[in-house]
Formats: structure tokens, C-alpha cells, sequence
């Protein structure tokens, strides 16, 4: 693009010789009208040009989503240096001084002719990455769904027959027998709670339907904390609920705020021995309720925080491996409070326990996809 008729044929004829296709234009407009149609690979720009300057002319096609990619060679007799540097400012990405050298000229061509198809080529690889991966996301959800649904019916089938056995009256009273069928029980329930929560996981990531209503959270809290007071009891746990006597309401998924509770409560008493303390309160602070889950348990070492709430992520530890999980229950949690608008934080040290605090707005949160 260059007002100079001579300048253009020069040009032209340089770049034609390199076997390059080449479009010329003498003016700002009918640059950008011949840039929109045909698309080229460099662009080549005077700066002194009638109707719309050079600089111009490149801070329209850098606007522009279409040709704001497409590299641009200033080529100019002005060779103050502000003038070189607005050339930058505006999106050039060289500057040739006039009157130029054809090995010079062509070097430059060459190299960003070169960057800018290197460019396009990572481009179309990462597009082509993206897709793949997400073929291979939505394979993976197929998968999960179809597994975990059809995991059901015989999980049913199983329970159904070591119930029909327990009841049998020929063993009945053999206790070796009843001894396997409480371990074929245990392991039917492991294998449930994983279905559920695998079932749970892959609804959070397709986006999580909260079905809103308005409720006492000082009332769910204070339930959801007693349920699993006897767990905490089983293994001599000095287990304390303080939550506020008056009611916070809250306008949210009150079945979904029950599973934060619950996987962060049970979580609490499974990972702390035999004697320790676990500790729930509910409390009100900036506008935001938090809801506070302490224990002395077994702690999290500190290159684990990071990860620790990605899906079947486990301390890998001796301890926390010995205690029954999927590696899903903290990511489904993280999952149900950023769907309310909320957080969750954890603070912890190896061996001397952990707390976990969520906070929830109380504003209204409207029903529907999250």
C-alpha cells in the first residue's frame, strides 16, 4: 500500500519474483476494502498516504477481529524516531527507512511471513488439540454415565440377595457366613457411595440444576451435624455444634447445602483417631455465613492443599489411605458452594488437623442451571 505508483511497482515486482502473490493498493480505503476480501499473509505500508494515513489504516485492521492477526511492514522515508515508534504503538511489527534495500526488504518479508505461518500452523494444532480433548471429555462422560447408571441394578441385586441369605433360616445362626455377608455389605455400600458420587461429580460438571427454596441454615446445620454425632461417638471423639440460636435464612438448594455439611462433617470424624476433637459452628460475618468444620485428625501435608479438591484426588499418605474414600466427596462440595456464589477454604498441618470454612452469600440466589 503506497500512494507512490513507482513504489508499488517496485515493490510488486520484487515480490512477484520470489513467487509471491502480490495485491496492490494506492490509498487507505481501497487497501482495506481489497485486506477484507482477500485476506493476505503480510501487509506492506507507507505512513504518508492521501485521505487515511498509514497509521491509520493499521489501527482500523488491528480493530478488527477478522485482520487484527496480519502482520504489518512499515516502509516509510520518515525516519524521525517517533515516527518509527507510533508505527509499533499502532501494531506494525517492522519498520523499513526509504530508500530501502531489495536484500533487506525481502529478509524482512521472509522472516514474518515465516512467523506468522509458524503462528497459524500452532493455531490450527491447538484448535485441532482442543477438539480432540473435547471428543475425548465428552467419551469420558458417556462412559462414566452409562457405567455407573448400569452399576446400579445388579449393586440392588446384591444388597437384595445378602439380605434374602441374612434372613435364611439355615445360617442364620452361622456366624462365619453372616461375618461374609457383612463384608459383601461393606463393600456393596463402598461400591454405591462411589456410583453416587461419581454420578454427583459428572452433574456438577455438566452444570447443576439448584432447585431453590427458603430455609433455616442454623436448623439444616444443627441436623445435619447431629446425624453424625454417633459416628463421632463410635471412636470417642469429643464432638462440639455451636450454631446460633436464631435462624439464618438462606434462599438456596437446601438437599445440596445438606451434602456440604454432611461430606464435611463425616470427612472430619473418619480422618481424626480415637479420642480426638472434631468441632462444627455456624456463624454470620460480612454478609456471608460461614460455616466452620474443625478436627485435630491426621492433617494435610502442604504440597497436597493444592489438590486437594480435584476430582479422586487422596493424601497419598499411609494414614489417610487407610481410611475408606473416593477422592471425590471434596470436589462435589467445592462444586455445590461456588454453584451458590460461595467458597470454601482449608487450612491445615500434617499431624495436627485441618479446618475447612465455607462461605455463602446470604443474598438471593436465583433458581436454575449453575
Amino acid at each position: 500500500m503506497d500512494d507512490t505508483p513507482l513504489n508499488v511497482s517496485l515493490l510488486g515486482d520484487m515480490l512477484r519474483r520470489r513467487h509471491y502473490e502480490v495485491l496492490e493498493a494506492n490509498d487507505g480505503y481501497q487497501a482495506l476494502e481489497i485486506v477484507a476480501q482477500r485476506s493476505p499473509e503480510l501487509i506492506l505500508l507507507d505512513i504518508n498516504m492521501p485521505m487515511m494515513s498509514g497509521y491509520e489504516v493499521c489501527q482500523r485492521l488491528k480493530a478488527d477481529p477478522q485482520t487484527k492477526d496480519i502482520p504489518v511492514i512499515f516502509i516509510s522515508a520518515l525516519n524521525d524516531v517517533q515516527d518509527i515508534v507510533k508505527a509499533f504503538e499502532v501494531g506494525g511489527v517492522d519498520y523499513i527507512v526509504k530508500p530501502f534495500q531489495v536484500r533487506e526488504v525481502m529478509a524482512r518479508v521472509d522472516g514474518q511471513l515465516t512467523i506468522y505461518r509458524q503462528r497459524r500452523e500452532i493455531d490450527t494444532l491447538r484448535q485441532r488439540e482442543v477438539q480432540q480433548y473435547a471428543l475425548l471429555d465428552e467419551l469420558r462422560r458417556q462412559f462414566i454415565g452409562s457405567a455407573t447408571h448400569d452399576l446400579k441394578n445388579p449393586l440392588a441385586l446384591i444388597n437384595g440377595y445378602v439380605y434374602l441369605l441374612e434372613t435364611h433360616p439355615k445360617i442364620q445362626d452361622d456366624a462365619e457366613i453372616q461375618g461374609y455377608l457383612e463384608t459383601i455389605k461393606r463393600a456393596s455400600r463402598k461400591m454405591g457411595h462411589l456410583v453416587g458420587d461419581m454420578l454427583d461429580l459428572l452433574k456438577m460438571e455438566v452444570g447443576i440444576t439448584l432447585e431453590i427454596s427458603e430455609f433455616d441454615l442454623s436448623a439444616l446445620v444443627r441436623q445435619q451435624a447431629s446425624d453424625q454425632e454417633l459416628a463421632a461417638r463410635d471412636k470417642q471423639q469429643r464432638y462440639t455444634v455451636i450454631v446460633p440460636d436464631q435462624p439464618i435464612m438462606l434462599q438456596a438448594d437446601a438437599n445440596r447445602l445438606s451434602r456440604v455439611v454432611d461430606n464435611l462433617v463425616s470427612n472430619a470424624i473418619k480422618y481424626t483417631r480415637r479420642g480426638g476433637e472434631v468441632s462444627v459452628a455456624l456463624s454470620l460475618m460480612d454478609g456471608q455465613a460461614v460455616l466452620e468444620v474443625r478436627d485435630n485428625g491426621l492433617g494435610i501435608p502442604t504440597e497436597a492443599l493444592d489438590r486437594l479438591f480435584e476430582p479422586f484426588y487422596r493424601v497419598n499418605t499411609i494414614e489417610h489411605r487407610a481410611v475408606e474414600g473416593t477422592g471425590l466427596g471434596l470436589s462435589i462440595v467445592k462444586s455445590i458452594v461456588e454453584a451458590h456464589g460461595g467458597s470454601i477454604e482449608v487450612e491445615s498441618q500434617l499431624g495436627q488437623g485441618s479446618t475447612f470454612r465455607v462461605f455463602l452469600p446470604l443474598k438471593t440466589t436465583q433458581a436454575g442451571t449453575a
